[in-house]
């Protein structure tokens, strides 16, 4: 039997390479010349053939499954737009961050990252197939995140149902369990590659693929202006360090708090000296030391969002458990003029008043101006947004800075800190608090 050359390469040309089908080799390869960033990402994939699904969609483990009749009607420009597409919900983690937001309905979460990812896909003029939802079509703006799509678009008519993949009703096309963590019949299991069958991406090896796809958007986008700048965000994002803001803020008031008190007693009667016994009828006076008082500001002007004051109200529970049983912080509410003094104890109701203007200087100054009981230490939580005043405050003064204002200029001088919060829209377990507007 004579083989020759020719035949060895067409018959392995015939064969599909790891699972891809011809048709869906050539589209990786387009995708990852139209964008070459993603390429540690595309090339991760687990291709799977199925004929259950309408035409690819993704499960949280990587694994693309693809129905290879689609792929083979369509152009390998719409196969490639609709790759980078599927393998763009598993960089921007849209499983986990639909559960730490929260959110129930499965569908509009979906629509609501496809219009995240299609907007710029859209902007570039990459052709995806069929109607793809964008978010002109459903009257909002471009460049905004899934979570405040989700927010702004109208509820599924199956929420809380269980989604059937092949409904027609559904609002945009079934992008697997890796666009909202919900697993769908079709899926494999996750650990089908402890058995020997289908392999997975484990959650240590997707984050390494998407701060190597950050990496290289990083460096790419120093000569490259054709990166969208929603990606340039996530890429600035993903590699920036994750700091504690909350240890840095515990440590911070602590520190303040205890040298405020430092070398401050007084004499009192009200309890006996601990040595009394050696002074036999001559009364002692013992010593005691005061107790801090911490003031807390906070902005409750118009700029300030519902989460970021659930924010604040957060913070001060916070403070008033670290200081623990019997300390009081003086509140005040800030827009343009101060609103309410008053004081808080673990466990109180705070009831925000404001919704004007914004001047943190008017605030800085009632604090200030206390005769009766000065205060040692102020926390302010602002998005910064208002005009800061020169004299620095004769106290320490830790702002929390949650918006993107700029601080105040002795912000990190001497004593004073500055806390940024890099995610203001993370709200806080608990009720929202109460605003009036006056």
């Amino acid at each position: 039997m004579r083989i020759r050359f020719a035949d060895l390469f067409r018959s392995s040309a015939d064969q599909k390479s790891d699972g891809y089908s011809r048709a869906l080799q050539a589209a990786r390869v387009r995708a990852a010349h139209q964008r070459s960033y993603f390429a540690p990402a595309l090339f991760s994939l687990v291709p799977v053939e199925t004929d259950v699904i309408g035409s690819m969609a993704v499960d949280a483990h990587w694994r693309l499954y693809y129905n290879d009749a689609w792929v083979a009607t369509h152009t390998v420009e719409q196969n490639a737009s609709l790759l980078i597409h599927e393998v763009s919900h598993l960089l921007r983690d849209h499983e986990a961050r639909k559960q730490a937001a929260g959110f129930s309905d499965h569908r509009r979460w979906n629509t609501a990252g496809d219009c995240e990812i299609n907007d710029d896909l859209h902007a570039e003029g990459l052709p995806l197939p069929g109607d793809p939802p964008l978010p002109g079509k459903y009257g909002l703006q471009n460049g905004n995140n899934a979570e405040t799509y989700y927010r702004q678009l109208p509820a599924s008519p199956l929420a809380g149902r269980d989604r059937a993949p092949a409904d027609d009703r559904q609002p945009s096309p079934d992008c697997g369990s890796g666009a909202d963590g919900e697993r769908r019949f079709w899926e494999l299991p996750g650990d089908e590659g402890a058995d020997g069958g289908t392999p997975a991406v484990d959650r240590i090896k997707a984050e390494l693929v998407r701060r190597e796809v950050a990496r290289r958007i990083e460096e790419t986008s120093r000569y490259d202006g054709d990166i969208p700048l929603a990606w340039r965000r996530w890429a600035h994002a993903t590699l920036a360090p994750k700091v504690d803001y909350m240890a840095t803020l515990r440590h911070v008031v602590r520190r303040a708090l205890r040298e405020s008190t430092l070398g401050r007693y007084d004499r009192t009667y009200r309890r006996p000296h601990r040595r009394q016994a050696c002074y036999g009828e001559f009364i002692m006076a013992s010593f005691y030391q005061p107790r801090p008082r911490p003031g807390f500001l906070i902005d409750t002007s118009g700029s300030m969002e519902d989460t970021q004051l659930a924010r604040a109200v957060s913070e001060l529970g916070g403070l008033t458990r670290q200081l623990g049983y019997g300390a009081d912080v003086v509140v005040a509410c800030c827009d343009a003029a101060v609103h309410e003094v008053r004081k808080a104890f673990a466990g109180t109701p705070i009831e925000l008043y404001g919704g004007g203007g914004t001047d943190i200087g008017v605030g800085l100054s009632a604090f200030t101006a206390r005769k009766g009981q000065p205060i040692d230490l102020l926390v302010v939580v602002s998005d910064c947004r208002t005009p800061w005043p020169k004299e620095v405050p004769p106290f320490p003064v830790i702002t929390i800075r949650v918006g993107d204002g700029a601080p105040p200029p002795w912000g990190n001088h001497g004593a004073n800190k500055v806390i940024t919060i890099e995610e203001p829209g993370a709200v806080p377990v608990g009720n929202p608090p109460r605003r009036r507007w006056t």
